[in-house]
């Protein structure tokens, strides 16, 4: 009798602790998962206002959901238009990728050979020295090359792709394909019209037909500089004295395959989704396209067929791709282990926005709680425009005793805004500040450099001299100051 009653107080101990479990576990997942979102809407709250950008839009997906949305700040400035999850960013580079994606589909069909001459496909491009294959287009190591001076924010109209190829149709292959990796947006434009040969179809119509529509990407476009596209933001950059500015004008027409989609958060997590479940390539393809670029040398580079490949400040993998256009800044970055992608949208140009769909990741993770800081660089200018060079440095005594004020105070930062000073002609405060510089950083050799740079701009070689000197007490091999002092000293 004894066991059975022991049995039977087991039982309804082990009932009571499943019926609690039951009950409970569900609302401890629930506010779990309300405590991330609300750290992942608080972070992208704090970047728009830290990093002073005109508006950004992000998001995660975890296991073929989309399990967080968000946009911060104004698609439009001059109309007060705030940006919203629908709102429509220049992607820039991360074009790449989808078109990388389209050359790989036609490539499981068997109509594309990788290892193909590259202009078996491409009838009208002149030959050139060196033979160089589809793959290594892809891999930015056929030779081709990238811009040159005026084509970043390119005017022209071209009306086919044929016409965008032609811009670089007629230079020779900077190296022998294959001995060095080149970045290239235009060279991209080569395959879009290897798309269009094999498909017999227009670069954008195949994208359409076979990447957008199958994955409900409603919201993505090629941006044609004259066609309105509804909910677009527009593109801002930072001026030298770091003041929110429009873009330049730019027509995307030159690198459509390159840089000149334009999506949503929404569309562009819909795409990963889809690499990730396998509806637009095989995995087995999408393994194809994540083995690391190899050159003849033995060199491995971080980048595969479209896709970067690296590991973020935890030390997890990830694919995907950064995008810097005129006015717009962007990231993708794909989990494959974890079954989740992360992007974000950023519609102003500038040199301090870091990686925050890195950081969103890291909280989605629970691997850290990154705070985005503010760029003492900026906050030193503000000062400074608003008063002078001695408040600024005052504050920055105040800013460096009190981390609450979320400011960026690394040796780097000292020595963007010494450089800043140098943009603006003022030589004096320059050399004010790389001097301050040194005596708060006494073995960063960037601040010697800086110093003798100020005092070299400002006429005074002597002391240029010198403060090269100080620096090679630093490094004794640092070729810069080197080269400074013979230079000068040959005058």
């Amino acid at each position: 009798m004894k066991f059975r009653h022991f049995i039977k107080q087991r039982t309804l101990k082990i009932f009571l602790i499943i019926t609690v479990l039951t009950i409970f576990f569900p609302i401890i997942l629930f506010c779990q998962s309300q405590n991330k979102i609300q750290k992942l809407d608080q972070y992208i709250t704090e970047y728009q206002v830290n990093k002073n950008v005109a508006s950004i839009s992000a998001g995660i997906l975890h296991k073929g959901k989309i399990v967080w949305l968000n946009a911060k700040g104004y698609a439009d400035l001059s109309h007060h238009v705030p940006a919203a999850p629908q709102t429509i960013y220049r992607i820039a580079s991360i074009s790449k990728v989808i078109t990388a994606v389209a050359v790989m589909q036609l490539w499981e069909k068997g109509k594309i050979n990788l290892d193909a001459d590259a202009l078996k496909y491409i009838p009208y491009f002149p030959k050139k020295k060196y033979r160089f294959t589809v793959r290594q287009v892809l891999q930015h190591t056929a030779g081709l090359r990238n811009y040159k001076p005026g084509e970043f924010n390119s005017t022209t109209f071209y009306p086919t792709t044929k016409d965008a190829v032609g811009v670089i149709s007629n230079d020779p292959l900077i190296y022998k394909p294959g001995t060095k990796y080149l970045y290239t947006t235009l060279g991209y434009n080569l395959l879009a019209a290897i798309i269009e040969d094999i498909s017999g179809m227009k670069f954008i119509d195949y994208l359409n037909k076979n990447i957008f529509e199958p994955t409900r990407m409603n919201s993505t476009y090629a941006e044609y500089q004259r066609e309105i596209i509804p909910n677009k933001a527009y593109g801002y950059a930072k001026n030298k004295y770091h003041q929110i500015q429009n873009a330049p004008m730019a027509d995307l027409s030159i690198k459509f395959a390159g840089g000149g989609l334009v999506s949503t958060s929404e569309d562009i997590l819909k795409f990963a989704n889809a690499l990730l479940n396998g509806k637009l390539i095989k995995h087995s393809t999408l393994d194809t396209m994540l083995i690391q670029t190899h050159l003849s040398n033995g060199q491995v580079i971080e980048s595969g067929l479209g896709f970067e490949i690296k590991k973020d400040s935890y030390d997890n993998k990830y694919f995907g791709h950064y995008g810097f256009g005129t006015g717009f800044v962007s990231l993708l970055a794909i989990y494959p282990k974890d079954s989740t992608a992360v992007v974000d949208l950023i519609n102003t140009d500038d040199r301090n926005l870091g990686s925050p769909a890195l950081d969103l990741a890291s909280i989605y993770f629970e691997k850290g709680n990154p705070i985005p800081l503010k760029p003492l660089s900026d906050e030193m200018m503000n000062v400074m425009l608003q008063k002078n060079l001695d408040s600024a440095i005052s504050e920055c005594k105040l800013i460096r005793n009190d981390s609450s004020k979320w400011v960026d105070t690394s040796p780097e930062e000292f020595n963007r805004f010494g450089y800043d000073l140098l943009s603006i002609k003022r030589n004096y405060d320059a050399i004010r500040w790389f001097d301050f510089f040194s005596s708060e950083y006494p073995n960063d050799i960037s601040a010697y450099l800086g110093l003798g740079d100020s005092y070299y701009h400002d006429g005074n070689k002597g002391k240029a001299i010198q403060s090269y000197y100080r620096a090679l007490t630093k490094n004794p091999k640092n070729n810069y100051a080197q080269k400074m002092i013979e230079k000068m000293e040959s005058e």
